[in-house]
Order: structure tokens, then sequence, then C-alpha cells
């Protein structure tokens, strides 16, 4: 039983800290996309990859 506690607990404590880290991810986001000019609510995070991946692109094609 206690073993079960504690499984428990630490999967408890393991939710909270990701539900922490989304929050972190998602503010992080709404920031991105407001200095991209974008629409938070619409832009999701494989739109901001996208962009990144694409602004990289082009970047090292410039120094080229």
């Amino acid at each position: 039983k206690i073993v079960l506690q504690t499984v428990s607990q630490d999967s408890l404590d393991a939710s909270k800290d990701l539900q922490k880290e989304f929050a972190i991810i998602e503010k992080k986001k709404e920031e991105l996309a407001n200095y991209l000019c974008e629409d938070q609510k619409k832009m999701s995070l494989e739109d901001i990859f996208g962009t990144m991946k694409t602004f990289r692109e082009l970047f090292l094609k410039a120094l080229q």
C-alpha cells in the first residue's frame, strides 16, 4: 500500500510539473506570436516551428 501511495504521489507531482511546463510553453508561444504580429489564438506550435524552420533555411541560404 505504501508503494502505491508513493507512486500515486509521484504521478501527481509529475502531472503538476507537466502542467507548469505547458503553461510556460503557452506563455512563450503567445509572446512569440505577438512578436511576429500573428494571432495568438490561431497560431499553433506547429506554425511556430514551421516559421522558425523557414527562417533558419532562408538565413543559411543568405549566408551562402
